[in-house]
Formats: structure tokens, sequence, C-alpha cells
């Protein structure tokens, strides 16, 4: 039972990823998965719980890659961004700018309501936000950053990542990824 949940949440990603999270139906994910209308609404209650369990699991996933980068001792703190951000490049648009980003595919679409969604949504750039942050402060102590504030200083570069995401795939140029690139790096010198 619990491959059905993951396989539903691997198809709805990908077809979302793809058509946005409004516009797709939910016979439109249970097909694709080969499940059925019963299956999905026993691990999901509904079309938006679903869409908050996917948020949750993109999340989590996400949270995990983050902390594999920043943990690598064997590279330097400001290689660890870096490497972190490069492999953002390569995996969040694709080679024909289709967005993979859940959090940049979908902010539009849910954010400002107060449904729980959006309140995952939060929750999940907050997460990645607060690690990043921990990560610069221990750095600031150990010497390797000069930031002031390393909570702003992780929601800038969040949010700069996030915005040339979309950036790049709606004008199809990837040298606005280079160009956040070289704002992280000037931000973590």
């Amino acid at each position: 039972m619990k491959d059905l949940k993951q396989k539903l949440l691997n198809v709805g990603f990908d077809i979302i990823s793809e058509q946005g999270f409004a516009g797709v139906g939910v016979m439109t994910i249970i097909n694709a998965a080969g499940a059925t209308k019963g299956s999905f609404y026993h691990h999901f209650k509904s079309k938006d719980d679903f869409g908050r369990i996917l948020l949750d699991d993109y999340f989590e996933e996400h949270l995990a890659s983050l902390t594999q980068f920043l943990t690598n001792t064997a590279i330097t703190r400001q290689e660890r961004v870096h490497a972190y951000f490069e492999n953002w490049c390569s995996t969040k648009v694709t080679e024909d700018f289709q967005i993979k980003c859940l959090v940049v595919k979908l902010s539009g679409e849910i954010s400002g309501t107060s449904n729980d969604m959006q309140k995952s949504l939060n929750s999940g750039a907050e997460k990645i936000i607060s690690c990043m942050s921990a990560f610069f402060e221990q750095g600031i102590v150990d010497g390797d950053f000069s930031l002031e504030n390393s909570y702003e200083t992780s929601r800038a570069i969040y949010s700069l990542w996030l915005g040339s995401t979309l950036l790049c795939a709606l004008q199809k140029d990837r040298s606005i990824l280079d160009n956040a690139m070289k704002e992280t790096k000037r931000l973590t010198q």
C-alpha cells in the first residue's frame, strides 16, 4: 500500500511539474499511476490533501539533499554552497526549460491562500532557510563567513534562486542561473 501511495506522489509530481496543480484532475494522476479512485482516496482525503502531502514529501527530499551538500566536509563551506546550487541548476530546470522545482511551480497558484498547501509551502521554505541559516551561523563562528545576519542572508539566497529559476524558464535563458550563482558567491565570500 505504501508503494502505491509513493507511486501516486511520484506520478503526481511529474504531472503537476508540467501542468500545475489547478489544471490537473485527480483522475489524471490516478490513471497515470495505474491506480483506482478508491486507492487514491484511501491515501488522501482530497486533492488538496494530496497536494499538501506532495509538498511535504518534496521538501523532505529537498532538505535531505541540501543537508547532504552542506555536510560534505571534504570541501570548504563556500564550495558546499556552490555545489548545492550547481546541482540546483541541473535538477530544477530541464534542458527544455521545464520547471522541476515544486516550490517555484506552485507558489503563484497557492500563495496567499489560507489552505493547508500554502501552510506546507511556507513551512517547507522556512525549513530550507533555517537549515541554510544554521549552516552559515556555524560558518560565522568558525571564521568561514563574515555575514551580518545568517537568517536574512539565507532567505535572500533562497529567494534569489526561486525567482531566478522562474525567470530562467520564462525567458529560456540559463545565464539567469549563472548570474544567481555569481550573486550567491558574492554573498557567501
